[in-house]
């Protein structure tokens, strides 16, 4: 498609209905799609995109699809490194699921992502002795993430999130001194 046919209104519209169809993928790539034709509106497109996605993801919550809940939040959490609704959507994410069921039935890679968002959970609800927890529990999902190529991207991202929610910096330090002693062994 060039740029001179591209039609802004109609992508927008597009990606709506993406959205309220919880057709995840395709919502991407028309996002990425918007981003490269207007790139001087990436900023506002992505806002609005996580803004309509933690909607649609409050509404599964209401209606009790929290497996579709739990992969939409954890697929748009490795889009995000800050936004406010965002922030909102995991506490109330986190106070309506119980995570012990919806844990047990996740891979490696979804394990660190949540265990990575129950931290920044935690952190939001002063609990830091608990997010410590977490943070450690999401380096060992992390470091079998390492032993894919194509998830290396994934865990370092994962860890630096982790790392923000660790209240005291010299503890946060030796984290990472830790995680990366794990991973120099591999």
């Amino acid at each position: 498609m060039k740029k001179e046919n591209f039609n802004q209104k109609l992508f927008l519209d597009q990606l709506g209905i993406d959205i309220e169809n919880d057709n995840y993928k395709e919502s991407v790539k028309k996002l990425h799609q918007l981003c490269i034709y207007n790139p001087f509106r990436t900023q506002q497109f992505v806002q609005v995109y996580i803004n309509v996605w933690c909607v649609k993801i409050l509404n599964m919550l209401d209606n009790k699809s929290f497996d579709i809940a739990s992969s939409r939040i954890r697929a748009l959490y490795m889009l995000i490194i800050y936004n406010k609704a965002f922030n909102r959507l995991i506490t109330i994410y986190f106070d309506k699921v119980e995570q012990k069921k919806i844990f047990q039935t996740l891979g490696n890679y979804d394990r660190a992502v949540h265990l990575s968002m129950q931290s920044q959970y935690l952190y939001q609800k002063g609990q830091y002795d608990k997010v410590e927890k977490s943070v450690l529990q999401c380096f060992k999902e992390i470091k079998k993430l390492f032993k894919n190529k194509s998830q290396f991207n994934d865990g370092w991202f994962l860890i630096r999130k982790c790392l923000k929610n660790i209240r005291d910096k010299k503890k946060a330090e030796v984290l990472l001194k830790k995680i990366l002693q794990n991973i120099v062994s591999y």
